[in-house]
């Protein structure tokens, strides 16, 4: 046999040790056909069922703040309708529980779901090796990748079947999908805050709302903790004032450290207020990234210099942790 035809023979024995076999290459496509797909039917079924309760608990509150079950707080005295408090009135308390029934069973829906979603994966996966299920080097899923999400979940986390199925098709795929929900239905964080649901729905953001009044040329405080990194959304919006649905308030806002300096780099925009004021002023709001862990304040400001002078006003903080603002000043110059 010559030279030329041994190269040949080691050359095509290594080109087929190179290759997997065509069982090899089925059985990785059945894995991550098995993953994509069960993981976006189960996408597709969680947020539909997120959607289905908040949506019953957003329909009860819509009905209390357009005075279906009675006067809404906003504009009248007690006994009235608040919509972030289901106590408040006793229609509303009975639709807030019909649609907390609603909740649960939507709850034990989504359960089921991560069952088979975990079932029908882990079946389609069990022939892979482990280093081709997690491997970044070897021909694999490379799912490597995904550890530093898992591991920010679990610090203990080490890639394998188990692990992966109940991180990536758990957790880490349901913050997602909290997160993708919360979009699709703004008042999400309002529903899941007056209800309590923040166990079923941990990664939806919580709206808390406080209520002030503040005189003109003056501003309340707020304080309130957060962590580095948290997206919070702040906003206010001025009450009636005159008992014909109109504000006699300019408001401003001013996001302060722990030492009630202004935090830079925060854009203040405005949006039309939900009762008009005497002065035609837009409310305002903004969405920052909090920049350090800490203690952080909320200067409501009652602008002076126009035909508005001073009134009530409602405060609302979006948060990851569902940070509620405490009064710390009333009243007092603001910052300059």
């Amino acid at each position: 046999m010559s030279h030329t035809t041994v190269r040949t023979l080691v050359a095509c024995a290594c080109l087929a040790m190179a290759v997997p076999a065509a069982a090899d290459i089925a059985t990785l496509a059945k894995c991550q056909r098995s993953i994509a797909r069960e993981g976006a039917k189960y996408a597709q079924r969680v947020i539909k069922s997120t959607l289905e309760c908040t949506e019953a608990i957003a329909n009860c509150q819509v009905q209390c703040e357009l005075g279906t079950f009675g006067p809404p707080c906003d504009t009248n005295p007690p006994p009235c309708c608040d919509p972030d408090d289901p106590g408040s009135n006793a229609l509303f308390g009975a639709c807030m529980a019909d649609a907390n029934t609603e909740c649960d069973a939507e709850a034990a829906k989504r359960a089921k779901y991560e069952v088979q979603k975990q079932e029908h994966i882990t079946s389609a996966c069990l022939a892979l090796s482990q280093d081709e299920l997690c491997g970044a080097q070897n021909v694999g899923l490379n799912f490597d990748t995904l550890n530093a999400g898992c591991q920010a979940l679990d610090p203990t986390y080490t890639c394998n079947l188990t692990n992966l199925v109940n991180c990536v098709g758990g957790p880490l795929e349901r913050a997602l999908l909290d997160q993708i929900s919360a979009t699709l239905s703004p008042r999400a964080s309002d529903a899941v805050a007056a209800a309590n649901l923040a166990a079923q729905f941990p990664d939806i953001p919580l709206a808390r709302k406080v209520k002030g009044t503040v005189a003109e040329g003056k501003a309340d405080v707020w304080a309130f903790t957060g962590e580095a990194g948290d997206a919070i959304i702040a906003r206010v919006n001025t009450r009636d004032d005159t008992g014909a649905d109109t504000s006699t308030l300019h408001p401003l806002l001013v996001l302060l450290d722990a030492a009630k300096q202004p935090v830079a780099e925060t854009t203040i925009r405005t949006t039309d207020c939900g009762v008009p004021n005497v002065c035609g002023s837009s409310c305002p709001l903004f969405r920052r990234t909090l920049p350090f862990s800490g203690t952080f304040h909320l200067a409501v400001v009652a602008f002076a210099g126009d035909a508005c002078s001073g009134g009530k006003y409602k405060l609302t903080l979006v948060s990851p942790g569902g940070a509620i603002p405490t009064p710390v000043q009333d009243d007092v110059d603001p910052v300059p």
